[in-house]
């Protein structure tokens, strides 16, 4: 089947500003809406019969892309082989970004809501603070950062995107436990080659955390910035093709606040640092993962407060190789990660599995 473009929104790119452009994105969604159902009467015969899925809010630009939707290919692959992107589904994936209308008005009989942002009342952007109740009470699963209950919301799910980034294969038909084992004993045993001091890889500054740490740390050291923030770096691109664990290695230590405080939000940024070896200078959820992860095993920035203790360690670690290689061997992820994953796994899995059984077969 042949998806036609949605001319509707590749007309926005037209407009040069992106604060603007992006804002007319998401508040213009009824144009973008008006446009799929142009397309959906092209091709709604060649469609009828199978089981279809659509992604709503999401940043693709046509429905063409849709077919990269990680939960399109997976469902399609152990479950429904004659899965279809189509307008008016069966399955409805929805991510925060646009108006919640949709979602509540949906009438696909199974909805999947899924976050890489954090959507708590501190989200750094109103669209996605829209979708803080991880929109439990409008989807059969949610997938999302915050800590709920889940014994209560039974069809929640805590599936933070560092498990994506570093454990990507885990809702596949052929993953272990010992799959898990094996990438948490290459996290812990790790090494940096120490060949540079810190880096910063970010696109961004709005709770401007990161220029204030790179300011600070700038004065023990060069800090090399390989992303749009604060660039000073082109070799992320030009030696490690955008292989960011790899360029990372090079580094003793990497500056990776998260963009947000919120309860549960933990992204990919500090598991990236551990994966390459490198000391993690983090700014985030103090609780960070709570037993899973061995907060000796890094530096913590509080904003607002003296940091001179840390900046000082960072100083002592970079100049004593010894005490950094001590710091460095220490366990970052405890094997309790392992039971916790395999969980994760779990609960999506039957889930999804009785919701496709129950409303699909």
């Amino acid at each position: 089947m042949e998806l036609k473009k949605n001319l509707i929104e590749y007309l926005v790119w037209i407009i040069p500003f992106s604060k603007l452009r992006n804002r007319i994105r998401i508040n213009s969604i009824f144009l973008k809406d008006f446009g799929y159902r142009i397309n959906y009467s092209n091709y709604k015969d060649k469609v009828k019969g199978k089981k279809t899925f659509f992604v709503r809010g999401d940043w693709a630009v046509n429905e063409r892309e849709f077919k990269n939707n990680y939960f399109y290919n997976f469902i399609k692959r152990y479950y429904l082989p004659d899965l279809s992107v189509s307008y008016n589904p069966d399955i409805e994936f929805f991510a925060p970004n646009g108006k919640r209308y949709f979602l509540e008005k949906s009438k696909a009989k199974i909805k999947i809501f899924y976050t890489g942002e954090c959507v708590s009342k501190n989200a750094i952007s109103k669209v996605w603070s829209e979708y803080s109740d991880n929109c439990v009470n409008d989807v059969d699963l949610s997938l999302g950062f915050d800590r709920l209950d889940e014994n209560k919301y039974k069809n929640y799910v805590r599936f933070p995107i560092w498990i994506n980034y570093h454990f990507g294969e885990i809702l596949e038909e052929n993953f272990t436990k010992d799959k898990i084992k094996k990438t948490i004993d290459n996290i812990n045993s790790a090494k940096s080659k120490k060949n540079k001091f810190a880096s910063l890889v970010a696109s961004h500054d709005a709770p401007k955390i990161r220029t204030e740490i790179f300011n600070k740390v700038s004065k023990i050291g060069e800090v090399k910035c390989a992303g749009k923030l604060l660039h000073n770096d082109d070799t992320l691109k030009n030696e490690f093709n955008n292989n960011k664990i790899e360029y990372l290695r090079d580094f003793k230590f990497n500056i990776c606040p998260e963009n947000t405080i919120s309860d549960g939000y933990i992204t990919e940024k500090l598991f990236d640092s551990f994966r390459a070896g490198c000391i993690p200078i983090y700014y985030g959820d103090e609780n960070i993962e709570m037993d899973l992860v061995n907060k000796n095993a890094l530096l913590f920035y509080r904003k607002g407060e003296d940091n001179s203790a840390l900046l000082k360690e960072v100083e002592k670690l970079n100049k004593d190789d010894k005490l950094f290689e001590a710091f460095q061997s220490q366990i970052k992820i405890n094997d309790s990660m392992i039971d916790y994953l395999w969980e994760r796994r779990e609960k999506i899995l039957n889930r999804l599995e009785n919701l496709i059984n129950e409303r699909l077969k």
